[in-house]
């Protein structure tokens, strides 16, 4: 299906028959999981803004599969009602839309960093050579709502191939290589039990710990903008 930017507007987002499969089963992507029963690409669409989910569903020239919460559905749909978006506007409203968080939605796209310059003057003092400071891995801890240590879980930086499982004592460590985008400053819990995320700080290798949540229930599916001619 492709919507047309000009003569459209997206008034309410629905999953209208979600989908059984196993989002755990399936093959992991960048940002997806690949479903075998339908041979699609599904979307985890946990982490992104009701702009970015909007953007997409815009952008695309077919059905599109996804996954999100519930409450982020309801989240979304309320703001499509107070603020309906026609997409020849949608750079307008990309802008004006905070890019914040709710307790249901976790912001994927975050500001680029701003990582302390560490600054080294040669012998003749001639020239000053700027070096970005960035750690070459990072670590931290996974506890649970009891403040114990969460041993078994998976976290992942966010659209990226990177990640790492907590060993007994909810330790995890991640090295990174010299070609890693320091846009990708996401660290996410990847589980249907729980839910957490922490913004990266690359300035340094050990990080804050993470604690958990319980998750909100997830619902996915072929996921459906109803669409009102203009």
């Amino acid at each position: 299906m492709k919507i047309n930017t000009m003569k459209t507007r997206i008034n309410k987002v629905t999953i209208a028959e979600p989908c059984l499969e196993n989002w755990d089963e399936m093959d992991k992507g960048e940002g997806f999981n690949f479903c075998k029963a339908c041979s699609k690409n599904v979307i985890d669409f946990s982490g992104y803004t009701n702009a970015e989910i909007i953007s997409v569903l815009a952008g695309a020239s077919s059905s599109v599969c996804g996954r999100l919460s519930q409450a982020q559905l309801n989240q979304l749909n309320h703001h499509l009602s107070v603020v309906p978006t026609t997409n020849r506007n949608w750079m307008k409203y990309l802008g004006v839309l905070a890019i914040g968080m709710s307790i249901f939605v976790m912001d994927a796209r975050a500001e680029n960093l701003k990582m302390p310059i560490e600054i080294t003057r040669s012998i003749n003092h001639k020239t000053d050579d700027k070096k970005t400071v960035v750690s070459k891995k990072i670590c931290g801890y996974v506890i649970g709502a009891d403040n114990k240590p969460a041993a078994g879980i998976r976290l992942a930086i966010l659209d990226t191939k990177f990640f790492a499982l907590t060993d007994k004592n909810g330790r995890y460590e991640i090295t990174l290589d010299n070609k890693f985008d320091l846009n990708n400053n996401k660290l996410v819990v990847e589980s249907m039990r729980y839910r957490a995320f922490l913004t990266i700080d690359f300035s340094k290798e050990k990080q804050s710990s993470l604690k958990l949540n319980k998750a909100e229930p997830m619902i996915m599916g072929i996921v459906i903008p109803s669409i009102k001619k203009k």
